[in-house]
């Protein structure tokens, strides 16, 4: 009788077994089919959108909307990524250490500092990847004395073009918030940040996309600046309880919405941003938002999305692009809604939403990635680099050079890694599918 028992039990627990492998084999079988039911080639058909069709979502309390299935899938992948993408990779050391050589500020010459920053721009770079002289500019722009203030007709919200010694234009972006505020709302709530526009400046020389403007945090006074800003200008700067205040014209711009210098240091916070001389042109993002809650764009509803931009965009703008969205993914800027090119290649500006909740992943921003799966083959290999904790490590110490410093939360720190693990996971899950043919 207990022998009976015993072998009842074991063909029991045999038989739980087979049938616990079986879901798993089907269901990775479901999710690595090359061809759906109907027969359409998933290839054609918006990659991994119908790959992952039938997984059962996962109710995420980082997404403000029903997570899309593709969505899902990547938060899952996260939980099974290789001990690579979560371990540091020793190469990132040399490279941290010349990032720093290059970005601490340094003695310049006025004669030649302006000239040799405006000389670097080519076709897709904006910055050296190494020169000394890095740390020159950035001195100069944070140091050098202002002979005129105008407002900045360029977007929607208060910039102010500053006018340095050996007439230099820059652009300053002023503080709205202190560090600890949380942005809440949508993925493009609030005014820019100008620590995002600094932060973004360092992580993109991490990562090796080099086209965004160089940045440097600055206080400036309105007060003592006063006299050279023109009358334009002057017509926005009121005194407010004794504090000398602006406002400027712009779209969003309001007399009840002002910033001040700081009553204490007499001050106003702000980040300054060299201006990239050339042709810029500005075009429509692909993956533009509606901006209405009830109203999906066409990229949030066509599955074959990416296979109709490849036929209206160059391939090498493309991958621009997948390169921002990346790059706007971990910084959490979903605004980009238009683009701007010099000499055909995508630059990286306007980086100011970034950064304003480090508690809500926006996985949407990374929609040109999964919906092409495609990616430069040294932009994943740059990322690779960075795993463990090496990018939120080597990003904290360009900060420190900053005269802003600190310039983020922790939290902030802690999400970029937590970002990064997605970017991995979707670059996986896009490698299941179609092997090595994504890297570009």
């Amino acid at each position: 009788m207990i022998r009976t028992t015993f072998y009842n039990i074991l063909l029991l627990l045999c038989l739980s077994l087979v049938i616990y492998y079986s879901l798993n084999v089907y269901f990775i079988n479901n999710l690595q089919s090359t061809v759906a039911e109907n027969g359409i080639n998933l290839a054609d058909r918006g990659v991994l959108e119908y790959a992952v069709e039938r997984a059962k979502p996962i109710v995420n309390h980082t997404l403000q909307n029903k997570p899309r299935s593709v969505q899902n899938a990547i938060m899952r992948k996260v939980k099974t990524l290789k001990p690579v993408f979560r371990n540091k990779n020793p190469k990132y050391v040399g490279i941290k250490q010349n990032l720093i050589s290059c970005f601490v500020p340094k003695s310049y010459n006025l004669s030649n500092v302006w000239r040799i920053a405006n000389s670097w721009p080519k076709i897709n770079e904006v910055f050296p990847v190494k020169d000394k002289s890095i740390g020159s500019v950035i001195n100069a722009i944070r140091m050098e004395s202002i002979h005129g203030i105008k407002n900045s007709r360029r977007g929607t919200q208060l910039k102010l073009v500053l006018e340095l010694t050996g007439s230099q234009f820059v652009l300053f972006k002023p503080s709205w918030y202190a560090r600890e505020d949380i942005i809440n709302g949508t993925v493009y709530s609030g005014k820019d940040r100008h620590n995002s526009e600094i932060i973004s400046f360092h992580l993109a020389a991490i990562l090796n996309l080099r086209y965004t403007p160089i940045v440097a945090g600055r206080s400036i006074s309105l007060r003592n600046n006063l006299q050279y800003a023109d009358e334009a200008l002057r017509q926005t700067m009121p005194v407010i309880n004794n504090q000398q205040c602006a406002y400027g014209f712009c779209h969003y711009c309001k007399s009840d919405e002002t910033v001040c210098d700081d009553p204490t240091t007499g001050t106003l916070e702000g980040a300054v941003l060299l201006t990239i001389p050339g042709k810029i042109v500005k075009y429509r993002s692909p993956w533009q938002r509606t901006y209405k809650d009830q109203l999906k764009a066409e990229w949030e509803k066509n599955d074959n999305y990416c296979a109709l931009i490849r036929k209206k965009v160059q391939f090498d703008v493309l991958l621009d692009l997948i390169d921002a969205a990346i790059f706007d993914f971990l910084i959490q800027n979903g605004d980009r809604h238009h683009y701007e090119t010099r000499e055909n290649r995508v630059l990286l500006l306007d980086n100011g939403k970034g950064f304003g909740n480090p508690f809500i992943d926006h996985i949407d921003i990374l929609a040109p990635l999964y919906q092409c799966c495609i990616i430069r083959r040294a932009t994943w290999e740059r990322l690779l680099i960075f795993s463990g904790g090496a990018l939120s490590e080597t990003l904290e110490e360009l900060n420190k050079l900053d005269l802003l410093y600190p310039l983020v939360i922790n939290e902030h720190y802690i999400a970029l890694e937590r970002r990064l693990l997605y970017v991995y996971s979707t670059v996986e899950l896009c490698k299941e599918k179609f092997g090595n043919k994504i890297f570009k």
